[in-house]
């Protein structure tokens, strides 16, 4: 196999500008880092288009059947966004969703992000939706990318197999939702939030969680059906973000159960 040893290699740049979320939409492809994250994401259903090896790395049975191109180990360091390059990495297309492609049952879950912001709280809420059987989640346009580096080294078995519609303004997601039979549960720390635990969580819910710093909108909080807190010792400030929407996910389970 032709090594590839230069910067200016038009591939070399390609992968390079996949860095860039305006170049990921444009091409509609994200990069997959890592022998593990490869697997997993070929595993959950998507195909790769595109594999690239650092010199003298074999291709791991799932990059077999796509277009393979190797690169000199500098110039693949330069493409890595790993200290420890294992020399694998693949590009795949981007899913795309539709709030018809949630999977729908009488006791479904959705998770709705609002304009959340940190890509491991991002992560972590997707890993935690897959694993709790959501049905699906959904991003409003002020959300961070999902396909962000950093997110999908911890998340792209989830993100492959788990439906997560994008970029949605909240009016939209409020009354697809409400249409579709769901109620409607935010995690707000206000006087009127009721406790998680005491809140009733039966039927179709789609549970919302905000930003980091400012929680979810007031335009969000007008669409609540029922807005809920977890409890907190005093004086502490709040809860992660994914952590509070995990266990709200797994209260809902536990409800169900």
């Amino acid at each position: 196999m032709y090594t590839i040893t230069s910067r200016e290699n038009k591939l070399y740049k390609r992968i390079k500008a996949l860095k860039d979320k305006k170049q990921r939409e444009a091409e509609g492809l994200f990069v997959v880092e890592g022998l593990r994250g490869v697997r997993d994401a070929a595993r959950s259903g998507l195909r790769p288009r595109l594999a690239a090896l650092a010199e003298g790395v074999e291709p791991p049975e799932e990059l077999r059947d796509c277009e393979t191109v190797c690169f000199a180990k500098r110039l693949f360091s330069e493409l890595s966004d790993t200290s420890t390059p294992q020399g694998v990495i693949a590009l795949f297309p981007i899913p795309v969703y539709n709030f018809s492609d949630l999977k729908m049952t009488e006791n479904s879950m959705v998770m709705v992000c609002e304009n959340v912001q940190d890509p491991g709280n991002l992560g972590t809420i997707v890993r935690t939706a897959h694993c709790a059987g959501a049905a699906g989640v959904i991003l409003t346009k002020g959300c961070c990318d999902l396909f962000n580096p950093k997110t999908v080294r911890s998340t792209v078995a989830s993100i492959a197999a788990v439906p997560v519609i994008r970029g949605r303004e909240t009016e939209e997601i409020m009354e697809k939702l409400r249409d579709m039979g769901f109620k409607i549960a935010v995690g707000a720390l206000t006087d009127e939030a009721v406790e998680l635990f005491g809140a009733d969580l039966s039927g179709r819910v789609a549970i919302v969680a905000g930003n980091e710093g400012n929680g979810v909108t007031e335009k969000t909080l007008a669409h609540a059906d029922i807005a809920v807190k977890i409890p907190i010792a005093p004086g502490a400030e709040s809860l992660n973000v994914g952590i509070a929407s995990a266990i709200m996910m797994y209260e809902k389970i536990r409800q169900d159960s």
